[in-house]
């Protein structure tokens, strides 16, 4: 392969065997990023600076990769697996200067058994309005008890305030089921108030795992991971410093029946906590939103919600959802608030090509499609409702949000519902059901793949006509 020449404000990218020119902005780090130190790829897409991700077929080319680069002051291979498969490992490399970063991907190109080299993307929450402030960050408190629900199920106040849940017919859908604990979403975001009053109750507990002694007792590699994990900030206690999370888990599964609050879509669901954004802008790298991913997988939950998006093509975050994808396990994503096409303008994780993933756009209380919701008749599948949504905050509080990140849980609700019912169900089949059973909406024709807005009810039924024994 003829070895291209660059100037010093472009790098090589090696993905999926093609070489591919990325120029670089102006290194400075982006306010909307501050978490981070941000560069810019051509398109403007942000990945923290001097960061690449590389897959090997082997531990041996790592190895190869490694004594390569102890050539160039400054890069820094580091050993441990970010995520790994029968077809290889992903690796995180670490450089210094603009002179570095050109070689550590030319060293990706000519390493016997590298296959791919891409950027560290930075990814952010999908809100369609203004950020919510955060709180003080810490390790986030210990882990309350888990209090006792009424024996009878006890009206939620404010319920009425959620006009979603009257839009996708969530109270006829209650009827059927009310859910169950042994579905599991995992809501992979900016972290979960895990103590709030109306989310307490549906929150995953790690069934091997000892809470508090300070050992890995199921052996995954992380200590007293309760209720997921945190790997923004590497500690077991993903508490939310954001309020995205937290909203959005509230839209899945927060409490219904328990006299305090709202309802989420399943009322006795559980919520898998991931975190791997944060901060004022909930910002995450690629890294953590892969681990994030696998964790998920690997540790039972059925479904994901992914109310999140940015950053360019990502083959490591892609080999993630495959995975997924493999065992069967849904995953959610937001389509985005730019307003655009994503048939034309590409948004990821929604646009993924894999038959799990299912990209939710955003709809108003009036059943039209939000001003800030992308769309696409081959990219976007449905809608559901996105603006002014009522959902649980931080503190034992509430607060209303926009965006395709709160369309995205009620879908993710809704198919924890469904599964609850028909727990035979796969991915495919969840997808299938949602959406073949939506409500058809006029604003919508022409502008998603199913023309159609969330109906819990109706998938209800159309899984029993295609599932019930």
């Amino acid at each position: 392969m003829t070895k291209a020449t660059l100037s010093r404000s472009s790098v090589i990218i090696v993905s999926a065997g093609a070489l591919a020119a990325v120029a670089i902005g102006a290194g400075a780090a982006n306010a909307a990023f501050s978490s981070y130190e941000a560069d810019f790829t051509r398109k403007g897409v942000p990945f923290v600076k001097g960061e690449l991700l590389v897959k090997t077929r082997s531990k041996a080319a790592l190895e190869r990769f490694a004594a390569s680069s102890r050539e160039s002051v400054g890069m820094l291979v580091e050993r441990t697996a970010i995520s790994e498969s029968a077809e290889g490992a992903w690796f995180k490399v670490k450089v210094e200067g603009d002179k570095s970063m050109q070689e550590a991907y030319d060293l990706a190109r000519d390493v016997e058994g590298v296959e791919f080299a891409e950027p560290n993307y930075i990814y952010s929450i999908n809100l369609g309005g203004p950020r919510p402030a955060p709180k003080p960050g810490d390790q986030g408190p210990d882990y309350d008890p888990v209090p006792a629900l009424p024996s009878e199920p006890v009206a939620d106040p404010d319920l009425s305030k959620l006009y979603g849940l009257s839009k996708i017919d969530a109270q006829e859908a209650w009827l059927t089921t009310r859910g169950s604990a042994n579905v599991v979403v995992a809501d992979i975001d900016t972290g979960v108030d895990y103590n709030h009053k109306d989310l307490i109750n549906n929150i995953w507990r790690n069934p091997n795992e000892i809470p508090g002694n300070g050992i890995d007792d199921d052996k995954n590699g992380l200590t007293d991971d309760m209720v997921g994990y945190d790997y923004r900030d590497k500690d077991a206690r993903p508490f939310d410093d954001n309020q995205h999370g937290s909203h959005t888990s509230g839209t899945i599964a927060a409490t219904g029946g328990n006299g305090v609050g709202v309802s989420g879509v399943a009322q006795r669901s559980s919520i898998m906590v991931l975190r791997f954004l944060g901060g004022a802008q909930g910002s995450g790298t690629s890294e953590d939103a892969i681990k994030s991913v696998d964790y998920a997988t690997a540790n039972g939950a059925q479904i994901m919600s992914n109310s999140w998006g940015g950053g360019g093509f990502s083959q490591a975050l892609l080999d993630s959802i495959k995975k997924a994808n493999d065992k069967g396990i849904l995953f959610v994503a937001a389509a985005g608030n730019a307003s655009s096409n994503n048939d034309t303008s590409e948004n990821y994780p929604s646009n993924y090509d894999v038959p799990n993933v299912l990209a939710v756009a955003a709809t108003d209380s009036n059943d039209k499609m939000a001003s800030f919701s992308n769309y696409g008749v081959t990219q976007v599948d449905l809608a559901a409702p996105g603006v002014n949504i009522f959902s649980t905050v931080p503190g034992n509080r509430y607060a209303q949000f926009s965006g395709t990140s709160m369309a995205a849980p009620h879908v993710a609700g809704a198919a924890a519902l469904v599964l609850s019912a028909f727990p035979r169900m796969k991915a495919a089949d969840l997808k299938a059901v949602l959406m073949d059973s939506v409500d058809t909406v006029p604003s919508l024709d022409g502008k998603l793949v199913t023309g159609g807005r969330l109906n819990v009810s109706k998938a209800l039924a159309t899984a029993k006509e295609r599932f019930a024994r």
